[in-house]
């Protein structure tokens, strides 16, 4: 019986398994960041319709909302606003999470351009 798990044959399986598993986590993240802004936007038209409004503060439940989108990020973001903000500040901090997921988009989609030139 041929062993699949070592040798040449074991080595060509551990690379393309590592090779698919990394085209489904490209493809995952590939879906998550439209996700995310799509979450970001509804934020943001709550967080407008208060200030239209002229709500002082945002809700209570603004803040977990922030906290679960926060915790969802595939980078590092720490949040620097109070616990019960004006809908202004709260839209501030929407708009630099919403910009730190358009850089990590545009360069996914340059290093996707990389790949797909010809060389």
């Amino acid at each position: 019986m041929v062993n699949h798990t070592s040798g040449p044959l074991g080595s060509a399986n551990q690379e393309i398994r590592a090779a698919i598993d990394a085209f489904v986590e490209g493809r995952r993240a590939g879906r998550r960041l439209p996700s995310l802004l799509e979450r970001t936007d509804a934020m943001l038209t709550e967080l407008e319709t208060l200030n239209l409004l002229k709500v002082r503060r945002a809700p209570a439940s603004w803040y977990s909302e922030l906290s679960a989108l926060v915790t969802d990020l595939p980078f590092e973001y720490q949040p620097r606003i109070a616990q019960h903000p004006s809908p202004t500040a709260a839209i501030d901090v929407v708009f630099e999470i919403q910009g730190g997921l358009f850089r990590l988009m545009a360069s996914t989609e340059f290093e996707d351009e990389l790949l797909e030139a010809p060389s």
